[in-house]
């Protein structure tokens, strides 16, 4: 026999079920946050500021980082980029005669493996690699997670095997060699490939965003990290190269821009999260901006 509530029991009953409600929603409207952005260096290159910035001399040259970053996430460990190819370290002969052009370091400490190891990391701790693109310096070791998701555009795949005239000088097929399946495969990857057409949310809930923007390469992305703390911070790969640039609105030198409109457009947008976001940005090669960073094992949270 089922008890009747009076009025009162019914008005108790109603703010029982709304309160519950309530924090039901409440726990729905709280998104996962990425917990920790590290930032690490695979060395350094000496060149002339005229390439990374338009009309800028060449003479004297200037030594610029080589930089590559982890986001540590409750659903897992993103790398995004992964510097020069450890092999450079005992074979200079690997970039032909590029890296004593621009005097590589070569040194043992900036293998990647020993850089991520600084916060306890190793390759097989990495679930998603995600590649800027796959130039020499930040595709160099794509090859060296093989148990984890690469993250790419399919534009940018495709120039990486076969360049389309103007923009081989700086893939390394070596570099992605390993991504390859062996002879008779009936796929052509040898691990786990997202070759995107397009965005990607990482995880689904907002706070590591992979998208793409076609301006330095053929299949140019970045990406777009919210912290609980520090807010966001966009990685742009080499869309930009020296915060200078976007304060100035100045292009890289014309080899280094596939699409220049592209390189203007992106300049745009990155200072509508300045402005909308107070977006923290983060350049991979500005020596000034890369200095004021902090260093893994020390973090963004």
């Amino acid at each position: 026999m089922k008890r009747r509530l009076g009025k009162s029991g019914k008005r108790v009953a109603v703010r029982r079920m709304l309160a519950g409600a309530a924090l039901a929603g409440a726990a729905v409207a709280v998104p996962a946050q990425a917990q920790q952005l590290y930032v690490f260096s695979s060395g350094a290159l000496t060149l002339g500021k005229g390439f990374l910035q338009n009309l800028a001399p060449i003479d004297p040259p200037i030594v610029v980082p080589v930089g590559f970053f982890v986001i540590k996430h409750p659903k897992g460990n993103v790398l995004f980029d992964t510097g020069n190819n450890d092999k450079l370290i005992t074979d200079e002969s690997y970039w032909g005669g590029m890296a004593k052009a621009y005097n590589v370091v070569r040194t043992p400490d900036v293998a990647i493996d020993t850089q991520i190891a600084k916060i306890g990391l190793k390759p097989d701790d990495i679930r998603y690699v995600v590649a800027s693109h796959l130039h020499l310096d930040h595709g160099g070791n794509v090859g060296k997670f093989p148990n984890s998701t690469l993250v790419v555009q399919k534009d940018e795949l495709k120039n990486a095997g076969w360049p389309e005239p103007g923009t081989a000088g700086a893939y390394v097929p070596g570099d992605t060699a390993p991504l390859r399946a062996g002879l008779g495969a009936s796929m052509a990857n040898a691990g786990k490939i997202i070759a995107l057409e397009g965005d990607m949310d990482l995880f689904g809930d907002g706070t590591v965003i992979v998208k793409r923007w076609v301006a330095h390469t053929p299949g140019s992305q970045f990406a777009v990290v919210k912290l609980p703390k520090t807010g966001t911070m966009v990685l742009t790969g080499d869309n930009l190269y020296l915060r200078e640039n976007l304060d100035k609105n100045i292009p890289p030198n014309i080899v280094l821009a596939y699409k220049p409109d592209g390189v203007y457009t992106f300049y745009e947008y990155l200072r509508r999260m300045i402005a909308d976001e107070k977006a923290t940005i983060v350049t991979a090669h500005d020596p000034e901006g890369f200095k004021a960073m902090k260093k893994a094992p020390e973090f963004y949270d």
